[in-house]
């Protein structure tokens, strides 16, 4: 099969998939949606109201908090929320079974999105795995049997934590190296992506005080407790300051004028793709070694710390100043393209097409 393919490309319905990106999974769907249609595929990305690029005659509802922002976080839902988002998935899984696509995308975390008695009907189905097993996927997964689909996670320690009866293949998100482009260094660290306790950005600026090293946060608040109590006592204005969010451009212009980057996940994080950005700016990460993201930097040019360990995480950051721009970025560049992504989603995607 040589031809293009209609796809029906399934974002998260949390936030709008749009600049500045509320995170790595959001980024992942723009980007990817972007690459697969300059391959030359017909794709209908459906994803929250407001998003750029999507299907704008079903939108999935997203999560509005009204007043109460400060009680916001990235993993609950104002009353009824999350019922809202669970009648949308279901009329979305409906839709997508009457237009007859020859593939859909799943990067949704929704269990309606599989084979259900609101839904019973078969769908050409490939679901990327973004996170550690969820326990309501994973049994809608279950129930589903055979209508299921296809799998594929982000990284090994990703496939592996999931217990499902289907087989499930790697593929690594990818960076645009034509678009995170190499940058000429400078004087400071970098710390971006959301501010949540999980991602632990105060230990970052706990490690930077160690050596000195001023910091520079980028990135939303996504925990605004969290915040409060960890990050906003941290920050002097001088040596340790938070930019607010930033448009990819901006990012990656300050990115590339940074000495170093830290990545500090305290959860198993699957992936970690503020670190490929980073590294394909050229400039050196040093990360906890942790989930998905320590396995798939193991052997890259960048510099691990034990997790958790501020004291090993500040000796990372001092290897990571010494590591040879160019060789970070060549590194990425060659092992974790856009391009090749989407070219072997591709290839998945004319798998299940073809059956």
């Amino acid at each position: 099969m040589s031809r293009a393919l209609r796809v029906a490309f399934v974002g998260p319905s949390r936030y709008p998939v749009r600049e500045p990106y509320a995170g790595g999974l959001e980024a992942f769907c723009h980007t990817t949606v972007s690459a697969l249609r300059d391959c030359g595929h017909h794709v209908d990305f459906y994803a929250a109201k407001g998003s750029d690029g999507n299907t704008t005659d079903f939108e999935l509802p997203g999560v509005d908090w009204g007043r109460d922002v400060v009680s916001a976080t990235d993993t609950s839902y104002p009353e009824g929320g999350r019922e809202r988002e669970d009648a949308a998935f279901v009329a979305l899984r409906q839709l997508l079974v009457q237009r007859g696509y020859d593939v859909v995308h799943n990067n949704s975390l929704n269990p309606f999105m599989f084979a259900s008695e609101f839904s019973p009907e078969p769908l050409p189905m490939v679901t990327t795995l973004h996170t550690p097993e969820l326990p309501d996927l994973a049994s809608a997964i279950l129930a589903a049997g055979d209508k299921a689909g296809r799998f594929v996670a982000v990284s090994p320690v990703t496939a592996a934590d999931w217990q499902i009866p289907q087989p499930i293949t790697v593929i690594p998100n990818g960076v645009n190296g034509c678009t995170w482009r190499p940058g000429p260094g400078g004087t400071s660290a970098v710390w971006f992506g959301r501010l949540v306790p999980e991602k632990g950005p105060h230990l970052a600026i706990d490690a930077c005080q160690l050596l000195g090293l001023p910091l520079l946060l980028a990135g939303r608040k996504g925990d605004h407790a969290y915040f409060q109590e960890e990050i906003a006592p941290r920050l002097d204005g001088e040596r340790v300051r938070w930019v607010g969010e930033l448009s990819h451009a901006e990012l990656r212009t300050l990115v590339g004028r940074c000495a170093v980057s830290l990545a500090t996940p305290r959860w198993e994080e699957p992936f970690g793709l503020v670190a490929f950005e980073s590294m394909a700016c050229g400039t050196p990460v040093a990360a906890f070694d942790r989930g998905g993201l320590g396995a798939l930097l193991f052997d890259a040019p960048a510099a691990l710390a034990e997790p958790d360990d501020v004291v090993s995480l500040a000796k990372a950051t001092h290897t990571a100043l010494h590591i040879e721009r160019a060789a970070v970025r060549d590194w990425v560049v060659r092992n974790y393209s856009l391009a090749r992504t989407a070219r072997r989603y591709a290839q998945i995607y004319k798998e299940v097409a073809q059956r």
